[in-house]
């Protein structure tokens, strides 16, 4: 296969869009110019990666196969990039820290705190985001250092679990659960759960369900949310129950109530930062915990 750069950052945009006008746009080219490359990547591919028809554009298998290794490719030319501006302008680029919400209220902010005064000199910022986009951005060098729940191993990036914590169930406090002094998740059952969002957390969403839904005849109903504030504002307001880990135990801790919920897996929150990242160091000291 002799396909060009271009031609795998074409495919990943439009397997992002999966609308050639769109896609073209993004790219600053014409819709013509983007069919003719995608043809021709096909043809040096060898196989059909797309699938056009009247209801719209869609990744043949084949094409959901190869979009991992182009996206890996296109990622690690812009990561190339990135990585020698850096050394070009060491000390005034901004170190960027992605996260998700649940994530700030762990010790990040201290261990934040704490680089800042270690490297007075460089400027930190914490953004907050999905997990897909966390790992996204630290392999092509938008992210210096990302934090997330369960990420998936890769060469490519280092990773360290920074903390585990158990975990408790957030409710109102008239909720019928709350006298209880621990629960198990037979208890929960016929309760309305809220969880995290099934596709802006597929990980953390599938790892509750492994233990809350183990026969997977979804012996619960449940409610989906990204932001950890919504779920418990939610939790409040009679809405459901939330397993959270314990340190979020110190949120709403006015009008929820909390119980352990013991004999379940610990949530791991893992640090990922790329080990030839020039700036590896602050990566490291961070992640400290």
């Amino acid at each position: 296969m002799d396909a060009d750069l271009f031609a795998l950052r074409a495919f990943v945009c439009l397997a992002s869009e999966l609308n050639f006008s769109r896609a073209a746009t993004a790219l600053h080219v014409s819709s013509s110019r983007l069919t003719r490359v995608i043809q021709t990547l096909e043809r040096q591919v060898g196989v059909r990666l797309l699938a056009r028809s009247t209801h719209g554009t869609a990744l043949t298998p084949d094409g959901a196969e190869f979009l991992r290794s182009a996206r890996r490719i296109v990622a690690e030319a812009d990561w190339v990039g990135r990585r020698f501006t850096r050394h070009r302008v060491a000390g005034s680029a901004t170190f960027m820290v992605g996260c998700q919400a649940g994530t700030l209220y762990d010790a990040l902010p201290e261990r934040v705190r704490a680089a800042r005064v270690a490297h007075p000199k460089q400027q930190i910022r914490v953004v907050e985001m999905d997990e897909s986009a966390i790992t996204e951005q630290v392999l092509d060098g938008r992210l210096d250092l990302g934090f997330l729940y369960f990420p998936t191993a890769d060469d490519e990036m280092e990773s360290r679990v920074v903390s585990r914590r158990s975990q408790w169930v957030a409710m109102a406090p008239d909720h019928p659960l709350a006298t209880r002094e621990s629960l198990a998740v037979r208890d929960l059952a016929g309760h309305t759960l809220i969880l995290p969002d099934e596709v802006l957390a597929p990980r953390l969403h599938r790892w509750y369900r492994s233990f809350l839904d183990k026969s997977g005849r979804r012996t619960f109903n449940f409610i989906s949310t990204n932001q950890i504030h919504v779920a418990l504002g939610l939790c409040a307001a009679g809405e459901g129950l939330c397993v959270v880990a314990e340190h979020l135990r110190r949120m709403r801790a006015d009008d929820l109530h909390y119980v352990p919920l013991p004999d379940v897996p610990s949530t791991e929150l893992s640090a990922i930062w790329r080990p030839d990242s020039p700036v590896r160091q602050i990566a490291q000291f961070i992640a400290s915990w």
